[in-house]
């Protein structure tokens, strides 16, 4: 006849061990996906310093709180004339812009699509409410021969 113990011992399941577990391979080495940094990229760095200054300028743009003129050097003709028409048609509607409360840029997400593109996508509140606006950026020469990052597209919602 078995003792308790033992019968404890046999019918106990063995629980599963928190922690890391072996890979089914072990002769292999495991594929991690890892994000690419290109640092090594012209004014990527740069880049990535002042693009949280630049989306929420851009925000405080589309709340009246700044004149969009402040930003054209940074736009292209396309965007900055599509950001004065919706000022332009905010302004006969005749909709207070102003609240009090300025539009705060919340997160900022810098991508690097190529060696002279990026894309950064942004949170931003206004009124209490959340809001979403994503950039396109090349890098281009300006009229002086310098790199410059221009925004030349703008989505926001």
């Amino acid at each position: 006849m078995m003792s308790v113990s033992t019968l404890r011992a046999v019918t106990q399941i063995d629980e599963p061990v928190l922690g890391q577990l072996p890979l089914p391979f072990p002769d292999r080495s495991p594929v991690v996906p890892t994000p690419v940094e290109r640092d090594d990229l012209a004014g990527a760095a740069i880049l990535r310093q002042k693009s949280g200054y630049f989306l929420q300028s851009l925000v405080e743009v589309l709340a009246g709180d700044r004149p969009a003129r402040q930003l054209a050097a940074w736009l292209s003709t396309d965007v900055y004339d599509q950001l004065v028409r919706r000022l332009t048609v905010q302004a006969r509607t005749g909709r207070n812009l102003r609240s009090g409360r300025r539009a705060r840029l919340v997160s900022v997400h810098v991508s690097l699509v190529g060696d002279d593109q990026a894309e950064l996508a942004g949170r931003f509140t206004h009124r209490g409410r959340s809001r979403a606006i994503a950039v396109r950026l090349d890098l281009r020469r300006n009229h002086r021969g310098r790199a410059q990052w221009l925004c030349t597209a703008v989505v926001w919602g």
